[in-house]
């Protein structure tokens, strides 16, 4: 079995949690028409590292250390790690070959949940990333989570998204910049789980920032336990 952890932050640099949107939502129908029956397959271009220019990164991290530095002082409101799961922190990820445990992560805010899961002979296989999303550290993250997944050798793979809201529930602070930023980080992100799972294979919720980082509920919360059911926002959506 084999454990590591990781934090979250901003899905461009910022610490806010996701919440669920009502229902799931088929990739190919998915938002914004990411995967349209007649998009045209993703190719290199697409999978560009994003352009972010030094002041909005700068921006980004600056709300992120303003996030982190509330969550210290309320520490108290944080969701529990279940039994039998282990945490990854953002900017991490961690997976479960076989063994029959699971992976938690919390206070997503502005960062991405990513969720891979998958069969294979003797059991099965779990995979989970908090993806940060910067122009800096966007491709490490994902060529680490994907080698993970790639590592055990699933089959009929299914992945989820737990992407942050754009339209409500906008965290202190927050600009349109910052919300283009994270459609492109979030319709780069789609693309390679696309790459690793077939596209009709992909769930997406969005969470909402605001509440996310202030620990309403079980917002901005993912998890996958050791049977492979995946949770967002508290709500099972596998």
């Amino acid at each position: 079995m084999h454990f590591a952890v990781s934090f979250t932050t901003l899905l461009a640099g910022v610490t806010l949690l996701s919440t669920v949107a009502s229902s799931p939502i088929n990739s190919k129908l998915g938002r914004r028409g990411l995967f349209d029956d007649d998009d045209e397959d993703i190719d290199d271009d697409d999978l560009e590292e994003l352009e972010v220019d030094g002041d909005e990164v700068e921006s980004l991290s600056d709300l992120c250390t303003q996030s982190s530095d509330k969550l210290k002082r309320h520490l108290e409101a944080r969701a529990s790690l279940p039994a039998q799961h282990s945490e990854v922190k953002p900017g991490k990820s961690d997976y479960q070959d076989l063994a029959p445990l699971g992976l938690w992560t919390d206070f997503l805010v502005s960062c991405t949940g990513v969720v891979v899961i998958g069969t294979k002979s003797g059991g099965s296989g779990r995979a989970l990333a908090h993806i940060m999303g910067t122009k800096d550290n966007l491709s490490g993250e994902w060529d680490d989570f994907k080698g993970k997944v790639e590592k055990m050798k699933l089959s009929d793979k299914r992945g989820f998204m737990s992407s942050p809201l754009l339209d409500d529930n906008l965290p202190d602070g927050w600009n349109d910049e910052l919300s283009k930023v994270s459609r492109d980080t979030e319709a780069n992100i789609k693309g390679r789980l696309a790459e690793l799972v077939d596209d009709s294979n992909i769930v997406q919720r969005f969470h909402r920032m605001k509440d996310s980082s202030e620990r309403k509920g079980d917002n901005g919360v993912m998890s996958v336990n050791g049977q492979n059911v995946v949770y967002i926002d508290g709500q099972q959506v596998s």
